[in-house]
């Protein structure tokens, strides 16, 4: 007869690239605590990391889900993911220089707009 053996996953249930996992229960945290998504991307990017809002969102909603979904089944032991040494790591080297554009999606498009004739019956501008 064969042996039963538990497969225990180091990791949490997920795709194993995301760029958030390592910050998933920091993120949780500091959502719990009253931070918008904005405010917890901002401190990402502060951090090294540059995501976009959308992205905490959905990590917001997983550490919920998984939270939630622990005391629906029963359990009651969370699993808690170290990110002492990955913060150790990112802070102890200046973080790099993200060059990326603040502005608003419509301040984007606006400009993107402002320089083309997007009407073929309209002449084009003379400068």
């Amino acid at each position: 007869m064969g042996h039963r053996v538990k497969l225990t996953p180091k990791r949490p249930p997920g795709r194993a690239n995301r760029k958030a996992l390592a910050f998933e229960s920091e993120i949780g945290r500091l959502h719990a605590l009253g931070y918008s998504c904005e405010a917890i991307r901002q401190a990402l990017a502060d951090a090294g990391l540059a995501v976009s809002r959308s992205t905490v969102t959905r990590e917001v909603a997983r550490h919920a889900n998984r939270k939630h979904g622990d005391t629906a089944i029963g359990k009651t032991s969370s699993v808690v993911y170290d990110t002492s040494a990955l913060l150790a790591s990112t802070t102890s080297q200046p973080a790099p220089a993200l060059d990326f554009d603040r502005r608003s999606g419509k301040e984007i498009a606006a400009a993107w707009f402002k320089d083309r004739n997007t009407n073929p019956l309209f002449r084009a501008r003379s400068s």
